[in-house]
């Protein structure tokens, strides 16, 4: 029995409690101060709401003074906008390009010159003294050529004399041929009557003496043949000795032409040197070879240059006209070649500090290259900057129209704000009231926001004095006669927002 009892006493035994970790009393205690935190909270938005929807209800009981302005349609520009850097179509380093002391400067630093005005000049008397000089050789080797002209007229007219002996010689040949053959006639006649008298004589026809007198003849005429035949071989050789004289003076004719052709050649080497010295001097006078704006002069009058120096005395901007490079995004591309077909396209720039003053110009080039770096491209406008307004390094604002939207819907840009849901407008309404209306905008221009959705041309919107309005606030629309604040706020709506003509025209 003692030991049942022990055993129920084991068995209903209460174990004592520990303390908890000090983990779960931190997580207790965290879990205490976030529900505290979100009752706070709760307690604090319910009163803001509370202030807030009394606050609207207070804006909505008040008449609350605004300027207004009437919602419109016109014609507007549909355009590019970008930074555009101007930067000079031409700028040229005026360096010598003839050594020598500088004795002369003609312009100013910062002056604008025009081209083909005086800039420089340099000590030019050397170059002086080599234009004598080789002004004196061309004329000596003029000379020359003269000398040897005459010496080939010379020549020429012997060989003339001598064509005339060798015609005359010839003549005379053949006269000698013409006698032998002639002298060869009378032989052969003689020789005939000499053998028929001969026969008669052997017949006893004709005495002996009558005989021998046709034998004599025959030998009288057969030595005048031989001495005719002489004669020709004498004039034959005295033919030669022509054609050796006609080739003689021939060859000092060839030799004549060929002196000529060389002392013209020297002559012409000569012309070149003297024409190179008279472009070395040339060079002693150095023009602007541009329009341009002059900087500063980096060698000044006094100091010796050397030809192809790399230091330039002065550089040339060029500045009328003038060029603005901007770049686009690359998914504009397809538009600006769009418009660019119907004709150029029109390049307006602004300053920074000066938005009311553009200067126009025209779009001239496209790249041929997308920056792959940027997904820009670059384009450049001219500008003839009769003004001189823009500078090269200037940075500026360019905007390209591409083509105009008629009966766009616009708006003064004040009147559109900005909240928590994107852009909207306050339109009044005909119980002088405010509705909050939500608008999209498209592009600006010249103080006007183009809307694509939102009022609708004709509605009255508020301009000035949207601070203090909410949907359903009562207004009243401040005229001149208010009170000074409202004259001034009534004019700059006046001065801000008066359509301007030629629609969007920049």
């Amino acid at each position: 029995m003692n030991h049942e009892i022990s055993n129920d006493l084991t068995e209903n035994r209460i174990e004592p409690k520990l303390p908890r970790s000090p983990r779960k009393i931190i997580l207790v205690i965290l879990g205490v101060m976030v529900l505290a935190g979100l009752v706070f909270l709760g307690i604090h938005a319910g009163a803001a709401k509370t202030e807030k929807t009394g606050k609207a209800d207070r804006n909505k009981q008040q008449v609350t003074p605004v300027t207004v302005a009437m919602v419109t349609q016109k014609t507007v520009p549909i355009q590019l906008q970008a930074i555009g850097n101007v930067q000079s179509g031409s700028t040229v380093s005026i360096t010598p390009e003839a050594s020598g002391r500088i004795i002369g400067v003609y312009f100013k630093k910062g002056q604008e010159v025009k081209k083909g005005q005086l800039l420089f000049t340099l000590d030019d008397r050397s170059q002086t003294a080599a234009i004598q000089q080789a002004q004196g050789t061309v004329a000596k080797d003029q000379a020359s050529v003269q000398q040897a002209r005459a010496a080939l007229t010379r020549d020429l007219g012997q060989v003339d004399q001598a064509r005339a002996t060798l015609i005359k010689d010839l003549a005379s040949v053949r006269q000698a041929q013409a006698t032998v053959g002639k002298d060869q006639a009378q032989v052969d006649f003689a020789q005939g009557q000499s053998d028929r008298y001969g026969a008669l004589y052997k017949k006893g026809a004709i005495s002996l003496d009558t005989a021998q007198q046709y034998v004599a003849n025959i030998r009288t005429a057969q030595a005048t043949l031989q001495a005719d035949r002489e004669a020709i071989a004498n004039v034959q050789a005295v033919l030669k000795s022509d054609q050796v004289a006609l080739a003689n003076a021939g060859a000092v004719v060839k030799g004549d032409q060929a002196a000529i052709a060389n002392a013209q050649a020297v002559v012409s080497s000569d012309q070149g040197a003297l024409d190179n010295t008279k472009v070395q001097l040339s060079y002693a006078k150095i023009y602007a070879p541009i329009n341009g704006l002059a900087g500063n002069i980096l060698v000044t009058q006094g100091n010796v240059v050397q030809a192809n120096s790399t230091t330039p005395l002065v550089t040339l901007t060029q500045i009328r006209p003038i060029q603005v490079a901007f770049s686009i995004p690359e998914t504009n591309l397809p538009q600006v070649q769009k418009y660019m077909q119907n004709g150029k396209l029109k390049v307006d720039v602004t300053f920074p500090n000066d938005q009311a003053h553009s200067v126009p110009g025209t779009l001239t080039f496209v790249n041929n290259t997308v920056d792959n770096t940027t997904g820009t491209i670059q384009l450049i406008g001219d500008f003839d900057n009769s003004q001189g307004h823009l500078f090269p390094g200037q940075f500026v604002n360019a905007t390209l129209t591409l083509t105009e939207e008629p009966n766009a819907t616009v708006v003064p840009s004040q009147a559109v704000q900005n909240g928590p849901d994107g852009q909207f407008v306050f339109v009044v309404k005909p119980d002088m009231t405010v509705e909050n209306v939500p608008v999209t905008v498209s592009s600006s221009i010249d103080g006007l926001d183009v809307v694509q959705k939102g009022p609708q041309p004709g509605d009255k919107i508020v301009t000035d004095g949207q601070a203090n309005l909410v949907s359903g606030s009562k207004i009243r629309i401040k005229t001149a006669g208010n009170n000074s604040n409202a004259d001034g706020n009534s004019s700059k709506s006046k001065r801000n927002h008066a359509p301007k003509s030629g629609g969007g025209d920049s």
